[in-house]
C-alpha cells in the first residue's frame, strides 16, 4: 500500500543574508574592492572609497634566513631572501644586454630606481647622463621593462599596473580604459567607471578585483614569495610599549559610506547600503579579533622566527574566541599580514603538531623544517650532514624523529640530500 508519512527533523540552513555575510568574511581586500564597486554601481546610496598607493616608498623589511613553511595538507614555501632589488636588476641586465654601451645605459636606469621599483627620473635625463640619443634610451628602457617582476621601471601607478597586465595577457580594452580613470576608482565613482569602461556592473567588479590584486610597488616587496606580491590586508607591528598590535591595512581596505538620499524610491537602496556598512564593520572587527589572537599565540614565532612556531589549529582559535571553527577557517584563508619580517599569509601562523619533544610539547612540521634548515645552514660545506646525523642532533635537543621524517622535512625546506649538497648548488 502506498501512503504518506509525516515526520519532523531539525536542520540548520543559512539564510541568504547569512550567506552574503559569510561571503564577505572570506574575502580579502582585493575581493572586497571588486564586490563593493559592483554593489555601488547598482545602489545610488552606497559610496565606496578605495585608497591608492602612497607616493613615498616604505622601508624595506627585515628578513629571516630560514624558510617558513605553511601547515596542514597544503604547504606554502616562503623563500628566504637571496638578493636585493638592485642586485636582481643588475643580474638581469647582464642577461638582457650584450654590448658595453647598452649595459652602461641600462645601469644608469637601474641607479635611478626607487625602492618601490618605480623609475625616479625622466628618460631624457638618463639620455643626457649617458650621452646618447633619446630614442636609444627609450629602446633600452623598453627592454628593461620586460624583466621580472613585471612593473619595474614604471613612472606612474597606471604604468606599473599596465606592465603587469601586459605580462599576464590581461590588458583588455575595458581594462585599458579603467587604467585611464584611476582617480574615479579611488573615489568609488561607479557610475563614472561604468560610463568610461562601457561595461556592466558585474564585469566592472571583475576588473577591479583583478586590478587590486596587482602589486603597485613591485620593488618594495621584491623579497616576498611570488604568490604574495600584492599589498597585505593586515599590518602587525609593535606599539610604543613593545606589545604587538594588528590593524587593517588602510592602504588597501575599502571604505563604505551611506549617502542619505531621500524619497521612497531610495528606501530599499538605503536599507541595503546600511546593511552592507554594518556587515563590513562586523567583518572587519571579527578579522581583527581572530588575527590578534593568532598573533598573540605565535608571539615567539613573530619575534624569533619559524623555529619557534607552536601548534595552533582553527579549532583552538575557535574555542578560545567562542566562534565556530569554519568561521576561523574562512578568516585565515587568503589574508596577508605585513610583519617586520615581511609579508606572510595568515594561515602560516596555523600549524599542526607533528613531533613530540622530550618535554612533552609538540613541534609542528613547519618548525621542524626550519630547525633542519638551520642545521644545514651551519654545516661544514666539505662534510654535509646526513639525514641520520641531523636526526641525532635533533635528538640531543629532545626532538625524537626518524631519519625518514628528517628527509621529508628537509625536502620541504628546499634542501637536497647530503651527497647533493656537496655540489655547487645544494638547494632543490
Amino acid at each position: 500500500m502506498i501512503g504518506l508519512r509525516l515526520h519532523q527533523t531539525t536542520s540548520q540552513r543559512m539564510s541568504q543574508v547569512m550567506q552574503r555575510a559569510m561571503g564577505l568574511l572570506q574575502m580579502d581586500h582585493a575581493d572586497l574592492a571588486g564586490f563593493l564597486i559592483g554593489e555601488a554601481a547598482a545602489n545610488p546610496c552606497l559610496q565606496i572609497t578605495l585608497p591608492q598607493p602612497e607616493s613615498e616608498p616604505r622601508p624595506a623589511p627585515r628578513h629571516w634566513r630560514l624558510a617558513l613553511l605553511g601547515s596542514g595538507e597544503e604547504v606554502d614555501r616562503l623563500t628566504a631572501r637571496a638578493e636585493g632589488l638592485y642586485a636582481h636588476v643588475m643580474r638581469q641586465i647582464g642577461l638582457l644586454f650584450r654590448s658595453p654601451e647598452d649595459i652602461r645605459i641600462a645601469t644608469l636606469f637601474a641607479e635611478a630606481l626607487e625602492p618601490s621599483g618605480w623609475l625616479g627620473c625622466e628618460t631624457a635625463e638618463v639620455a643626457r647622463q649617458a650621452g646618447c640619443s633619446l630614442s636609444k634610451a627609450e629602446e633600452i628602457l623598453a627592454r628593461l621593462r620586460q624583466m621580472d617582476p613585471a612593473g619595474l621601471f614604471a613612472r606612474t601607478l597606471a604604468e606599473c599596473l599596465r606592465l603587469q597586465l601586459l605580462d599576464q595577457d590581461a590588458l583588455s580594452a575595458p581594462m585599458e580604459r579603467l587604467l585611464e580613470v584611476l582617480p574615479l576608482l579611488a573615489r568609488g565613482d561607479s557610475a563614472g567607471l561604468l560610463a568610461q569602461c562601457g561595461i556592466g556592473a558585474e564585469a566592472l567588479a571583475v576588473l577591479v578585483t583583478r586590478l587590486r590584486r596587482l602589486d603597485p610597488k613591485p620593488g618594495t616587496r621584491f623579497d616576498d614569495a611570488p604568490a604574495l606580491r600584492r599589498a597585505p590586508d593586515l599590518v602587525a607591528e609593535r606599539d610604543d610599549e613593545g606589545q604587538w598590535q594588528v590593524s587593517l591595512n588602510t592602504a588597501t581596505a575599502p571604505q563604505v559610506a551611506v549617502l542619505p538620499l531621500s524619497g521612497a524610491e531610495h528606501r530599499a537602496a538605503r536599507a541595503e547600503a546600511r546593511w552592507l556598512e554594518r556587515t563590513l564593520s562586523r567583518r572587519n572587527a571579527l578579522v581583527l579579533r581572530v588575527a590578534a589572537h593568532v598573533l598573540s599565540a605565535q608571539r615567539a614565532f613573530l619575534e624569533q622566527g619559524a623555529t619557534h612556531l607552536r601548534p595552533l589549529s582553527c579549532a583552538d582559535v575557535a574555542a578560545a574566541l567562542g566562534l565556530h571553527e569554519t568561521t576561523v577557517n574562512r578568516v585565515r584563508n587568503g589574508l596577508l599580514v605585513q610583519t617586520p619580517s615581511g609579508v606572510l599569509p595568515l594561515r602560516a601562523f596555523f600549524a599542526r603538531g607533528g613531533t613530540t619533544q622530550g618535554d612533552g610539547n609538540r613541534i609542528p612540521a613547519a618548525a621542524l623544517s626550519a630547525l633542519i634548515a638551520e642545521l644545514i645552514a651551519g654545516e661544514d660545506p666539505d662534510a654535509p650532514l646526513t639525514d641520520q646525523a641531523i636526526a641525532e642532533r635533533l635528538a640531543k635537543r629532545g626532538i625524537d624523529v626518524s631519519r625518514r621524517t628528517v628527509a621529508n622535512r628537509r625536502r620541504d625546506a628546499g634542501y637536497s640530500a647530503a651527497a647533493e649538497r656537496g655540489r655547487p648548488s645544494g638547494r632543490l
